[in-house]
């Protein structure tokens, strides 16, 4: 019979039965799905058991019972005795007794039904005694909350190294497509790492600032398909897969149960222990220290995920390779000599329109890709990278263009300068991530060169310089795109010329 049915059956609460169980008392066997299965000798055991402890007999002398270590009627003699002491507030189990006495009751196979109906005629409430006898439950909801935030924070934490280092992605430019896989890969994660560490150390790093740790309904460390069946069983019924909306309602639900002292669904077979010592004390200064930690390796992997992947001394091949990787980091889909989401005619937007560098260092298209020359205004042509090589290693590299009395519209430069030169300078072997993180590089020289102001920058053993002149242009939003750009002032002989180096001492 099931945990259900053997709880109606003998009158005993869940928690009754598994202490009973975990005490060696009874010893159900178990289903092939690994669920126990209670006999009907355990079902008499734990009447017997209800009967005795409703009694006051103390659980050793049990045991010592089941154990056969003395007789039940000489036990009882000796119990009678000290019942009849507190004869007036007893008085129906010492009825009871005298019963099980004049009937020569033998424990292995007495009726406990029969007294058991007797006895409750007189007891509606459970006794102290069977109070008493339960395993240790922990509710501490939002204790057992913070562990898991905690591991959670780890687990995204994990994640995004990955993406960051190994697939070159940028965390924060994700959108809905990397909030998708940022659930899907958590789950995945907390079915592998969470049932490995219950298995292997009862805990994990949430749980273990926290003094939580996990066990078996034995005392014993859980087996990897017990921790594997209750991480489901948490996934599904505490987190709701971790889905918006549905994991706020699944979390609130089980509050409310944790909180009102229910067994939770994926608690059935285990027992969560805690050291309830200074908790305050371990939430706040977990929750501090997890922020913390939490934002800064945001921030570092964020950072790292910008590096380039050939490092040191750099081919033109090589650097080619960085900068198309750079490019694709900072999300830029067009060409660099136009503005940002640049339509045709103003009509028509074109999507991924960006050139990269060949093997060779020149500009080409993607293939199945559109290369834009119609557009409302007469953009200045994208100039080609110059590179200083020295023994077939690169010790720089550098654009310039001008145009004098020409009627054409100038974009900003910032983005090609700023991916041009954290190519190069990223793989610096001197480069380091702090203080000068490349995010902050490129803001700094995206900036001076929307503005089209001269810069020079020093870091890590290279220079990066830009001067810029330009006369009659008006710096202004473009037509359709709102962004700056120098267009010809009406009636003037506008000039313009830019010199962008990249240089190592």
């Amino acid at each position: 019979m099931t945990i259900r049915e053997i709880e109606e059956l003998s009158g005993m609460t869940r928690a009754n039965i598994r202490f009973y169980e975990k005490e060696g008392l009874i010893t159900p066997e178990r289903n092939s799905n690994g669920y126990r299965n209670y006999s009907e000798e355990d079902l008499n055991t734990l009447k017997r058991i209800r009967l005795l402890r409703t009694l006051h007999l103390s659980l050793e002398d049990i045991k010592s019972l089941s154990r056969n270590e003395q007789e039940l009627a000489e036990l009882l003699i000796r119990h009678l005795t000290n019942l009849k002491k507190e004869q007036q507030s007893l008085g129906r189990s010492v009825e009871v007794c005298e019963r099980l006495c004049k009937d020569q009751a033998v424990y292995s196979s007495f009726d406990a039904q029969r007294y058991l109906d007797l006895l409750d005629s007189s007891t509606p409430e459970p006794p102290s005694e069977l109070k008493e006898d339960t395993l240790p439950k922990v509710t501490s909801p939002w204790v057992r909350y913070f562990a898991r935030s905690i591991d959670a924070a780890i687990y995204m934490i994990l994640w995004n190294t990955f993406l960051s280092l190994i697939l070159h992605i940028n965390i924060m430019e994700t959108g809905f497509a990397g909030l998708v896989a940022d659930i899907i890969a958590y789950n995945c994660l907390f079915l592998l790492a969470e049932p490995f560490m219950l298995s292997r150390f009862g805990t994990t790093p949430g749980k273990f600032l926290l003094g939580l740790r996990m066990t078996a309904e034995t005392g014993a460390r859980l087996t990897h398909g017990e921790a594997l069946h209750r991480t489901w069983t948490v996934l599904k019924k505490g987190c709701g897969f971790n889905l918006p909306v549905y994991w706020i309602i699944r979390m609130y639900k089980s509050y409310r149960a944790c909180k009102d002292g229910e067994t939770l669904d994926w608690e059935q077979e285990t027992l969560l222990w805690l050291n309830d010592r200074y908790i305050p004390l371990k939430v706040s200064v977990s929750l501090v220290g997890l922020t913390l930690i939490n934002t800064l390796s945001l921030i570092l992997v964020w950072q790292a995920g910008a590096l380039p992947q050939n490092r040191g001394d750099l081919t033109v091949e090589q650097y080619a390779e960085n900068f198309n990787d750079m490019e694709r980091y900072f999300s830029i889909d067009r060409q660099l000599n136009l503005p940002g989401n640049i339509t045709i005619y103003g009509i028509v937007t074109i999507d991924d329109s960006r050139l990269i560098l060949s093997k060779d260092g020149a500009w080409e298209k993607i293939p199945g890709t559109p290369y834009i020359t119609g557009t409302a205004e007469n953009y200045a042509e994208l100039p080609q990278l110059d590179y200083t090589v020295e023994d077939g290693v690169m010790t720089g590299l550098n654009f310039s263009a001008s145009c004098e009395n020409e009627d054409i519209t100038i974009a900003s430069y910032g983005d090609l300068m700023a991916v041009s030169a954290l190519a190069f300078l990223c793989a610096q072997d001197d480069y380091r991530l702090l203080p000068a993180a490349p995010t902050f590089i490129y803001a700094q020289i995206k900036a001076s060169g929307d503005s089209f102001s001269s810069f020079k920058i020093s870091e890590a053993g290279v220079t990066i310089s830009c001067t810029v002149e330009y006369d009659g242009y008006e710096l202004r939003p473009d037509t359709w795109i709102q962004s700056r750009v120098l267009v010809p002032a009406y009636g003037s002989e506008p000039s313009f010329s830019i010199n962008f180096s990249v240089t190592k001492a």
